[in-house]
């Protein structure tokens, strides 16, 4: 019988379930599985073992759904590329500006943070330098900075992916636009580390290392397209992932904080963009071996226009 549910919308559905599922159960470890005192997790917490082992299935599930009907060969030989460029749709571009102005709301809050980090800091080095006896603190200021600029970078980067999601025809300078969005989040990754550096391993800290880690590799990876690395089904595991784990993590950054809020939305749309648009490619591709005269998406496009006519 054949399978009327498209690639797009079962990577969508999943992509969506693991995510509310992800958030309701982060919703659920903050409000039982911490000591109120001091914060400190309880141990072997249902909530903490349930959100866990959702997770490992949700990572599993994508594998599955990525890895169903593989075929490597015919998948080597397509311009994936041309896969974001202009189609008509214009899902894709939408979110991916979306994106960037989330990403570009999040730089005054930090560049405030970042200022006001770096006045304490140099008063309390006056102080110091007038014979004054005061603690210097720890932070200066300058990675709130940095991260402020680095979200300058990624609002540039996914504008311009939303630029080039409008225009058909050959990727320009813009092709490596996705990785200036991750290159944001190695600056992002330091600036929350320093912010948990007492408690890193904590579960307080975890969905959020793990989302922006895994936004790094989604976006490198989404990079790597146009550096002619075709893996479209480990991008959409990545981007199935990190809309997970933002959505975990969105859950517990709400209240603390809106660079975190809207860096974890920008990133969550950023991912979406490619799991509404890529499958559609790759349901395209036959099922079995890979055929003596592969076309690229490009010709294929092309000759569907010529028939049309």
């Amino acid at each position: 019988m054949k399978d009327n549910i498209s690639e797009r919308t079962r990577w969508l559905v999943c992509a969506g379930a693991g995510a509310l599922a992800a958030a309701a159960l982060r919703r659920w470890q903050l409000a039982s599985a911490f000591e109120p005192p001091l914060g400190l997790s309880v141990p072997g917490a249902q909530a903490s073992v349930i959100l866990v082992c959702v997770l490992l299935m949700a990572a599993a599930g994508l594998a599955i759904l990525a890895l169903s009907g593989y075929s490597r060969a015919e998948e080597e030989h397509c311009r994936w590329d041309l896969a974001f460029l202009g189609t008509g749709d214009w899902a894709y571009p939408v979110l991916e500006v979306l994106a960037a102005f989330l990403a570009l709301a999040a730089a005054p809050p930090l560049l405030k943070m970042g200022w006001g980090q770096w006045q304490d800091y140099q008063e309390a080095r006056a102080r110091l330098a007038q014979g004054i006896d005061v603690q210097l603190p720890s932070n200066n200021g300058m990675l709130a900075l940095a991260t402020a600029a680095g979200a300058l970078v990624c609002f540039l980067g996914l504008l311009q992916l939303g630029r080039d999601g409008l225009r058909p025809g050959k990727r320009g300078r813009g092709g490596f636009s996705a990785a200036l969005p991750g290159v944001a989040g190695c600056v992002w990754l330091m600036e929350s580390f320093r912010a948990h550096a007492a408690n890193p391993v904590l579960w307080d800290y975890a969905p959020l290392l793990l989302a922006i880690v895994c936004g790094m590799l989604f976006y490198m990876d989404f990079a790597g397209i146009s550096a002619g690395v075709c893996r479209p089904r480990r991008l959409l595991w990545m981007a199935g992932m990190t809309f997970i784990l933002s959505a975990a993590a969105l859950a517990s950054a709400v209240g603390n904080g809106w660079a975190d809020v809207l860096l974890l939305l920008s990133q969550m749309l950023g991912a979406a963009g490619v799991l509404w648009r890529l499958p559609p490619s790759l349901e395209s591709l036959p099922r079995t071996k890979a055929r003596p005269h592969p076309r690229t998406l490009g010709e294929e496009s092309i000759q569907e226009e010529t028939t049309h006519e």
